[in-house]
């Protein structure tokens, strides 16, 4: 009964080892350094990723079967066994057969037991139509490698916007707890004031709601970090069990350059690839009308007997029948081919109106970010500039608050103006440098 019970404690701890390991093993945990670092992981783990692969080997598979497809190579195979349990009935005149004239007798003729085994191969030698779908397959290649750009360049500008809101928010968070510690100090002062008797009850009550206020604020921030979290873990298909922190910092000490030039081209590409393809389209349905040159082959090898299947008499052999040639095949127009021509060569127009819009969309877009960019250049500077100013009010109110020049309710005005102020010049900062990013982004996938 011990030895039972020593097995079965062994057993248990061992159990609990696997599902301690599995537990830690579950439970990984991702540090990103930097906005790079994220954008390897999602390279590598994303759905968009994964899905841009799988977009490549099907448009890989389609050049492939476009180009087998010229030659055509059809090689079918037939093998027959056929027992004629009863033979048809023919019709010859029975003076062929000693008989009257203008008569008929009934004759049946064949064999009861009939094998055949028939190989017809083709190739098609000249088929312009064909041919034309292999320039289509080409197009459609590189239209999906470029509408690949498209996704992930989608993919890394949401990530950097993710990314810093989450540099935004952490940093928002570490000013507002700074500024409890100061809100504390606030009350405590009010406190020794209000058991003086120098200041009224009404002051004390608004230090203790702006304390209530930026508790609450450093609440909501925290939340709303979390969800950005979640966002970023979803966009890079990270595992709900994993971790994820970023280290990162937003420097302010760096200077903040000049607009660079945005040079991306990705949505023009593609529109003109899209318009290349509509007339490779076309062309195809033009050419669908024309003759088709193949080469014939064929080994038909049957047996005939009224004995049974694969006769072995030697009076009743295998028999042969080659041949090989060419021949012509065109179709004759009909209703559907005209009405694909004409779709085709509508849809050709479409696609060259839309590459026009595409051109002017696209070059105004890159326009747009520059300006976006400037306009955070100017916004960053002038939220610095009244943070600095809204801190300098705050220390001013203090001291007038202190030699009894201000009422309290001033301080807390200038208080949160300069709360506000600072957290404006954050969110100023991660908006520059997103844009930043994105300019980069834009640059890069081109």
């Amino acid at each position: 009964m011990i030895l039972f019970e020593k097995l079965s404690m062994n057993r248990l701890l061992i159990l609990l080892g696997i599902c301690i390991s599995f537990s830690s093993f579950g439970q990984k945990e991702l540090n990103w350094t930097s906005l790079d670092s994220v954008f390897a992981y999602a390279d590598q783990n994303s759905s968009v990723s994964k899905g841009n692969a799988q977009q490549i080997l099907l448009a890989r598979y389609e050049k492939l079967a476009s180009v087998a497809n010229i030659i055509n190579l059809r090689s079918p195979v037939a093998f027959n066994l056929t027992n004629n349990t009863k033979l048809p009935v023919s019709y010859i005149p029975s003076n062929l057969l000693g008989g009257p004239p203008g008569t008929f007798r009934e004759i049946t003729l064949g064999q009861e037991y009939v094998s055949n085994l028939n190989i017809t191969p083709q190739i098609d030698i000249i088929n312009l139509g064909a041919w034309s779908r292999v320039r289509s397959a080409d197009l459609n290649q590189e239209l999906t490698l470029e509408n690949n750009q498209l996704s992930r360049k989608t993919l890394f500008e949401s990530i950097a916007a993710t990314w810093y809101n989450i540099l935004s928010l952490q940093e928002q968070i570490e000013i507002t707890r700074k500024n409890a510690l100061a809100t504390d100090t606030l009350l405590n002062i009010v406190n020794d004031k209000y058991a003086q008797g120098l200041v009224r009850k009404q002051d004390v009550n608004d230090a203790t709601v702006n304390k209530i206020n930026l508790e609450d604020k450093i609440n909501q921030l925290s939340l709303s970090l979390d969800q950005q979290y979640t966002s970023l873990k979803i966009l890079c298909d990270v595992p709900p069990a994993t971790k994820v922190s970023l280290t990162g910092k937003m420097n302010y000490a760096d200077l903040i350059p000049s607009a660079p030039p945005v040079s991306s081209q990705l949505q023009f590409k593609a529109s003109v690839l899209q318009s290349e393809m509509a007339k490779t389209d076309l062309r195809t349905n033009r050419l669908l009308n024309m003759p088709v040159l193949s080469l014939l082959y064929s080994n038909s090898n049957y047996q005939n007997s009224n004995v049974k299947f694969f006769d072995d008499n030697k009076n009743n052999p295998w028999l042969t029948s080659v041949f090989f040639g060419a021949k012509i095949t065109m179709n004759l127009p009909d209703i559907n081919q005209i009405v694909n021509a004409r779709n085709s060569k509508i849809n050709y127009r479409l696609a060259q109106i839309n590459m026009e819009h595409i051109k002017i969309q696209n070059d105004g877009n890159n326009t747009e970010l520059l300006m976006d960019y400037e306009k955070g250049i100017s916004q960053l500077a002038a939220s610095k500039e009244v943070w600095k100013l809204k801190e300098e009010n705050y220390r001013m109110a203090r001291n007038q608050y202190d030699q009894s020049v201000i009422p309290f309710d001033k301080v807390l005005l200038a208080f949160t103006d300069m709360e506000g102020a600072r957290l404006s010049y954050s969110a100023a900062m991660a908006n520059i440098e997103f844009l930043k990013s994105k300019i980069d982004i834009n640059n890069k996938l081109n």
